[in-house]
C-alpha cells in the first residue's frame, strides 16, 4: 500500500508541473511586454527630463542686420531646454515672423545637446503698388517694408491688391489667381532672363502686361503657361536687334506679333473723318453724292 501511494503522488505533481509550465510559456510574452514597456517609459521619462538637454545654441547663415545673439534670444530657445520636447516648426516660424529682414531660418536639432540656427537675410526684390502706398518685398513676397517710398532699381507690380501689408508677414493678394500669378513670376524672374523684367501689370488677369528692359511692352493673356510665354518673348526681343523699342503681343499659342513704338504713337496722332457732300445735278435733276476722306495730323506738342 505505501508504494501504491508513493506512486499516486509521483503522478499528480507530474501533472501538476506541466500545467505550470504550460501557464508560465502563455504568460511569458505578457511579462517581456511588461517588462520592455516599462524599460521605454523609464527611457523617455529620463530623455525628456535627464538627457538630450541644450547647451549650446549656434548660429549660422547671413542676416547683417542681427547678431547671433539676437536670433537666439527672439528664437526663444534657452539652455537647459530639451530637444525631444522642442517644436521645430513653431521655433522656425517665431524667427521668421519676428524678424523682418530674415527671408528663412531653419532649427536644426544636433543630439545629444546642441542646436543649430541657420538663416537666410531678405533681398529687396520687388515695388508692389496698391492704393496707398508701395510695398518693398522679398523674392518671396516677405515684407521688408511699407511706405510711400520705392525701392531703387526693383521690377513694379501692379494690380495685385495685396490685403497683408505688416512688414515680417508674406503679403498675400484679395485675389487667390493673382497669388499664383505673383508666385509663378517670382520662379520666372530667379531664373536668368536675357532680358529683365520691369515690370508686371496684372490689374487685369486675363490681358497681363510684362514690360522687358524699359523698351518692350509685352501683352501675354491669362496666367496659363506663363513661364513659356516669357521665353518665346525673349526670343523674339533677340530677333528684333539692339534697342527697338515698341509692343509685343500674343498671338494663339506659339506665335507673336511686334509693333514698333514710333510707328504706334504716328498711327495716334492720325486720324481720319469721312465728309459726306450731297449735290444737285443741273442737267439730270437727280442729287449727287460725294464722299471724301479728311485726314488730320494731331499737332505734336514735344
Amino acid at each position: 500500500m505505501a508504494m501504491h501511494d508513493v506512486e499516486k503522488t509521483t503522478i499528480r505533481t507530474g501533472y501538476q508541473n506541466a500545467k505550470r509550465m504550460r501557464r508560465r510559456r502563455r504568460l511569458m510574452p505578457i511579462y517581456i511586454f511588461t517588462v520592455l514597456l516599462l524599460t521605454a517609459c523609464l527611457g523617455i521619462s529620463l530623455s525628456m527630463t535627464l538627457f538630450f538637454n541644450v547647451s549650446s545654441i549656434n548660429v549660422t547663415g547671413t542676416a547683417p542686420q542681427y547678431s547671433a545673439e539676437e536670433i537666439a534670444k527672439v528664437s526663444g530657445i534657452s539652455k537647459g531646454d530639451n530637444l525631444l520636447r522642442m517644436n521645430v516648426k513653431k521655433l522656425e516660424d517665431i524667427i521668421e515672423s519676428d524678424m523682418v529682414y530674415v527671408e528663412s531660418a531653419t532649427v536644426s536639432k544636433k543630439y545629444p545637446d546642441s542646436v543649430v540656427i541657420d538663416v537666410k537675410a531678405c533681398r529687396e526684390s520687388y515695388n508692389i503698388y496698391f492704393d496707398n502706398g508701395i510695398l518693398i518685398t522679398s523674392e518671396s513676397g516677405k515684407i521688408i517694408t511699407n511706405s510711400t517710398e520705392a525701392g531703387k532699381d526693383l521690377p513694379v507690380i501692379y494690380g495685385f491688391n495685396p490685403i497683408v501689408l505688416v512688414p515680417g508677414l508674406h503679403t498675400s493678394s484679395s485675389d487667390e489667381t493673382k497669388n499664383i500669378i505673383f508666385e509663378t513670376f517670382t520662379h520666372v524672374m530667379n531664373d536668368e532672363r536675357s532680358y529683365p523684367i520691369t515690370s508686371i501689370d496684372m490689374s487685369d488677369k486675363y490681358n497681363i502686361v510684362v514690360v522687358f528692359d524699359d523698351r518692350i511692352e509685352f501683352s501675354l493673356g491669362n496666367w496659363n503657361e506663363i513661364p513659356y510665354k516669357i521665353t518665346l518673348a525673349e526670343a523674339v526681343i533677340g530677333r528684333l536687334g539692339e534697342g527697338k523699342k515698341g509692343y509685343l503681343t500674343m498671338v494663339g499659342n506659339n506665335q507673336c506679333s511686334f509693333r514698333e513704338k514710333a510707328a504706334v504713337e504716328l498711327a495716334n496722332q492720325i486720324s481720319s473723318a469721312s465728309i459726306v457732300v450731297t449735290t444737285a445735278d443741273p442737267e439730270s435733276g437727280n442729287n449727287v453724292t460725294e464722299t471724301t476722306t479728311v485726314t488730320t495730323i494731331a499737332a505734336n506738342n514735344d
